[in-house]
């Protein structure tokens, strides 16, 4: 079933299961598994928080997990385009990876 099709319960049924999945994986030092079910984490977070979300374009996010930060140019459904200040390179990110940013990391 496609996140964009499950109910809010459904929602948070995978993201717990994804995320026991990717504890386990943490734990056995698997890092590209990890990262697969996290990245599906935040995809299925995104659904969950899509109705109440508020990403501005124009604004500078922290991106979780990551020592960078997004500058919002355009949003498409559950992922925010932008550029990355580390890199310059335009990116799409799940807009749960989407933290406010102060000024500090």
């Amino acid at each position: 079933m496609l996140y964009s099709d499950m109910t809010k319960e459904q929602l948070q049924a995978e993201m717990k299961e994804l995320q026991q999945k990717g504890q386990r994986a943490f734990d056995e030092e698997n890092w590209s598994e990890y990262e697969v079910h996290m990245t599906k984490w935040y995809l299925a977070k995104s659904y969950e928080i899509l109705p109440s979300a508020h990403i501005e374009i124009g604004r500078t996010y922290r991106i979780a997990e990551e020592y960078d930060r997004l500058t919002v140019t355009g949003l498409e459904g559950v992922m925010a385009w932008g550029i990355r200040q580390s890199s310059g390179e335009t990116t799409a990110i799940p807009i749960a990876r989407l933290d406010e940013y102060d000024g500090d990391f």
